[in-house]
């Protein structure tokens, strides 16, 4: 049952696969399980100086989302959400900020996310 919770359990080992490319992080979780709700939220420092701050938001079926991802100096690199706005987009309310504009993107989730910034980080550290 409780898939909230289940979820987050997942994010939280992924981040821990990560743990040799991360300098540290905070995340917090807040749980409602008679409702099966709940945010998880934070920040992730990265060895490559690169900060990933996050919140996602479950509301049963709806989620809302917010990954932002700069580079050491905190110049965007990505930033994931669905913040309904960009109605212009083909993928409303899902779009991607990038350093050239907004762009259409498929939802993502927090792992999807992690996925990305980890063959980045591996990258910019070579």
């Amino acid at each position: 049952v409780f898939m909230t919770i289940r979820y987050f359990e997942k994010i939280k080992k992924r981040i821990a696969k990560l743990e040799w490319l991360i300098e540290r992080e905070s995340i917090d979780t807040e749980y409602d399980e008679d409702a099966d709700i709940g945010n998880i939220g934070g920040s992730i420092v990265f060895k490559d100086g690169s900060v990933l701050h996050f919140k996602e938001i479950i509301l049963r079926e709806k989620k809302q989302y917010r990954f932002h991802y700069m580079d050491e100096s905190y110049n965007l690199i990505s930033r994931w959400d669905n913040a309904p706005h960009h109605k212009e987009l083909g993928t409303f309310p899902h779009h991607v900020h990038l350093p050239n504009g907004v762009k259409e993107n498929k939802p993502v989730k927090l792992i999807d996310v992690l996925d990305i910034i980890e063959t980045i980080v591996i990258d910019r550290l070579e």
